[in-house]
């Protein structure tokens, strides 16, 4: 496919992301974009169907400029008087997301040594609450980016008993330069790790790779509590 036939069929030039200004090379360039937004969109159809559609408060962590929540589909599938909450640290993503969007945003760093502290100031202030508030949270294709059993730790408490977790991810597969050591190692690791923390898991699917840039299986992960 060609580039420009690309960047006609999907908004790929992102604020202060700019293709002409790509410091990662391939792994980030037109055609990396496209997969990005393509493979994130796998999530979607498990969040419309096995998401509780008298569901609220919904969290998607790491959204970037291809929120899921907001897709055409979530918008005519789940509750209009939903109430979506961002978990974003790119000041850049935030601006055009509280632009775009009627949303919430909690300006944190999952990697942050004072996330578990953050999140509960961040969500107290807002919400007058910081446990058992989310009936639906997102978890796609960032868990390769940070200390992910910090997070998985951090918002279990913020998950009503009964709500979901949905978990999209490939193992190392993104941009390295930008991985986090404390990243999964398998899929396996990452049901185990769950599971150790005290979640359920609802279902659990490996999806064959869609691209051969693809290391490994998708792990399509849904976990409860």
């Amino acid at each position: 496919m060609k580039k420009d036939s690309i960047e006609k069929s999907y908004d790929i030039e992102w604020p202060g992301w700019s293709l002409d200004n790509n410091n990662f090379g391939e792994e980030f360039d037109a055609e990396a974009r496209i997969r990005m937004i393509e493979t994130g969109r796998k999530l979607l159809p498990y969040v419309l169907e096995y998401a509780n559609h008298s569901s609220k408060q919904y969290l998607e962590i790491g959204p970037f400029f291809t929120p899921l929540l907001f897709s055409d589909e979530a918008i005519n599938t789940l509750p209009k008087d939903r109430k979506v909450s961002f978990l974003e640290n790119d000041q850049n993503v935030i601006s055009w997301l509280t632009e775009k969007f009627d949303c919430n945003i909690l300006n944190l760093d999952i990697n942050a040594i004072t996330f578990p502290q953050d999140l509960k100031q961040k969500m107290t202030s807002q919400f007058g609450a910081h446990e058992n508030f989310y009936d639906v949270i997102t978890v796609s294709q960032i868990v390769n980016y940070i200390d992910y059993k910090l997070l998985l730790t951090n918002i279990y408490s913020s998950l009503k008993t009964g709500g979901q977790i949905f978990i999209n991810n490939v193992i190392d597969y993104g941009i390295p330069v930008l991985f986090s050591e404390k990243r999964p190692k398998s899929n396996q690791e990452i049901i185990n790790t769950a599971i150790a923390l005290g979640y359920k898991v609802l279902l659990q699917e490996e999806l064959a790779k869609t691209f051969n840039k693809e290391p490994h299986h998708r792990l399509i992960l849904i976990l409860t509590k």
